[in-house]
């Protein structure tokens, strides 16, 4: 009983000295929030439109856009004890505050429609967001050109041909390209490999969608009807590239239409474009060929 007693004691005197020196720190503690530029406290008062702030937040928040949110939050706030967690952009780009993950609960009285204020943390995730951005770029974008990797441009042309789009996939190939890195070297290679995807971005700009399908090898998806003037001037520009070590270079291009049926899928459309930017090579390469209803029926034209 003594011993059951004593234990007992030392249990509650250890829970009041925890309570006390809990509430007795408490202001030191919001307080040193400070310390931490990249976290700060919040809450909203509806009724008398006031917003109270950790003292780390000067000049690190868009006040208008972050008030406004909080206004607009009014009809979905958290229930009683619960907390909504979520992802923010406040602010303009490149500053402190821009991504933000937000946790909120909400003060109820009286059974209101509304409550009656918000209580929140923001955290600044902007350089997480960034890193996400980058791998994902990484994982979509072919990382020497800067163009849509293989299998992120036949997604995209995919989702394009389910939608019943019309257009043209060209299939364009830098003609003698094996001879080049032969003679001059992978950088050189490299180098006209950039030229090259560089100029497609000019020449077919969004909504165009431009791919990197093999070392040599681009591919063009265009919704837009002038595209054999585009591919002629890419035929041109190519031409007047003289890279670092002498040698001319030049391009073969395939073109072939898509009339938005269903059967044509990516793969359809992808090997009669091939098809066709073999006769191109074919009857002398610096050309553009247009697969029609088989290869016999290609229009060639320089």
């Amino acid at each position: 009983m003594i011993g059951n007693s004593g234990k007992e004691l030392e249990r509650e005197n250890a829970l009041r000295v925890f309570q006390s020196f809990q509430y007795s720190q408490t202001d030191q503690l919001c307080r040193n929030i400070s310390l931490f530029s990249d976290t700060l406290l919040f809450e909203y008062f509806y009724k008398e439109d006031k917003l109270y702030l950790s003292s780390n937040a000067k000049e690190q928040l868009d006040l208008t856009a972050f008030t406004l949110f909080l206004e607009k939050h009014k009809d979905h706030a958290p229930k009683e004890g619960e907390i909504q967690s979520f992802e923010i952009c406040l602010g303009e780009i490149g500053q402190p505050y821009y991504w933000c993950s937000c946790k909120l609960c909400a003060k109820w009285e009286n059974q209101m429609d509304h409550p009656v204020s918000l209580v929140g943390k923001l955290q600044d995730i902007t350089g997480l967001k960034t890193r996400e951005e980058q791998l994902l770029l990484q994982s979509i974008k072919d990382g020497l050109t800067g163009v849509y990797n293989k299998t992120a441009f036949e997604y995209r042309v995919e989702e394009r041909l389910k939608g019943g789009k019309k257009g043209w996939l060209l299939m364009i190939d830098i003609d003698n390209f094996k001879e080049i890195n032969d003679s001059f070297g992978h950088p050189a290679g490299d180098r006209i490999l950039e030229q090259v995807g560089r100029m497609l971005c000019h020449i077919f700009p969004e909504p165009d969608l431009i791919g990197r399908v093999g070392g040599d090898e681009f591919v063009v998806f265009t919704s837009t009807a002038d595209v054999y003037d585009r591919a002629k001037y890419l035929l041109e520009q190519v031409e007047q590239m003289v890279p670092e070590e002498d040698g001319r270079i030049s391009v073969s291009i395939g073109i072939v239409t898509c009339s938005g049926k269903r059967r044509e899928d990516y793969q359809y459309l992808f090997s009669r474009a091939d098809r066709a930017m073999y006769r191109a090579k074919d009857a002398g390469k610096s050309r553009i060929a247009f697969f029609h209803n088989n290869v016999r029926d290609m229009g060639l034209k320089e």
